[in-house]
């Protein structure tokens, strides 16, 4: 699926390029005695009739002092006997086509879910709770812009964890120069630079409806007649730890 952006320069005069997620798969491949490849598979690991949760409720202890503990411990020996864990009917059965079902305490499925954010501080304390907000994708029908804030590759990658990337490219000629200038400034300057969204140009980046907003840093490399454009997303910031 081809996706576009439209993206502008520091002239402010902006045109509609394509961009990609930069999955590069490992060189690195697991080597066995077999005449095929590996591949991973998704199996059944457990039931709800085996998890846990379920199989620690069948026991009854006398102290309430440490109930839980006291229930592991009898759950625990009762495994180590007869594999109580295992439900030999489904586990190990390969899966596939998941769909994701909520489930209350009792495992059964529930049908009305209410989610909530939690906005936390930097101390890791619990500032707010509320309704998501929805957000719509704000790189096609408006312009992505330049917004000039340059920062030092060598200094950026210290302050901030950059979550995904994609690949920016070209599908005409006039988007090659377009693009092939924008690479080529930011590698003189061996910079990144921050994008910006919205009306204002100032609000980060919604690459997909429903998606989060990251902040956005362009990063440019030449090399002769080819270049390389990649947008770094990215929604944490890395700090030092509080004096006490």
């Amino acid at each position: 699926m081809i996706r576009y952006i439209k993206l502008s320069n520091e002239k402010n005069r902006d045109a509609e390029v394509t961009y990609r997620s930069l999955n590069p798969k490992t060189s690195i491949s697991l080597g066995v005695n077999s005449p095929s490849d590996v591949i991973n598979k998704r199996v059944l690991k457990s039931t709800s009739a085996t998890d846990f949760s379920t199989l620690i409720k069948d026991f009854k202890v006398d102290k309430m002092e440490d109930e839980q503990l006291q229930k592991a411990i009898l759950l625990s020996e009762q495994i180590i006997k007869d594999d109580t864990e295992i439900d030999f009917e489904m586990g190990g059965k390969y899966i596939s086509g998941l769909q994701r079902v909520y489930i209350n305490e009792k495992q059964k499925p529930v049908f009305k879910v209410k989610k909530i954010e939690k906005i936390f501080s930097p101390t890791a304390e619990l500032k707010e709770e509320r309704e998501p907000k929805y957000n719509e994708s704000n790189v096609l029908d408006q312009i992505v812009k330049w917004t000039g804030k340059m920062m030092p590759k060598s200094k950026v990658y210290n302050k901030l964890v950059f979550n995904k990337k994609y690949q920016i490219k070209h599908i005409n000629g006039l988007t090659y120069d377009f693009l092939f200038d924008i690479a080529k400034q930011l590698h003189e300057k061996d910079s990144l630079m921050m994008l910006g969204g919205g009306e204002s140009g100032k609000e980060p980046l919604v690459m997909n409806d429903g998606g989060k907003p990251y902040r956005s840093f362009l990063e440019g490399r030449v090399q002769d007649d080819k270049y390389c454009l990649i947008l770094h997303l990215t929604d944490q910031e890395l700090k030092s730890l509080p004096k006490k």
